[in-house]
């Protein structure tokens, strides 16, 4: 299995500030989390931010997700 394979997405935006917060309020739960902005460079209306957490963590990082209310 590669490393690649080992993060799963949990939450996706066209908003970075949201992902970027909302990655905050993972690490302060004890759960790293990785930002990948997909958006595209010439014309920003087009992809999205994702935030990925560690397979073992992604049941956990959901709940918390959700109970934020973001």
């Amino acid at each position: 299995m590669s490393e690649h394979e080992n993060w799963v997405s949990v939450y996706s935006s066209t908003v970075l500030a949201s992902v970027e917060l909302l990655k905050h309020v993972l690490a302060e739960q004890g759960i790293d989390a990785v930002v990948m902005n997909q958006k595209d460079s010439f014309y920003p209306v087009i992809g999205e931010i994702q935030l990925f957490v560690h397979r073992d963590h992604v049941i956990r990082a959901l709940k918390i997700i959700e109970e934020s209310s973001l």
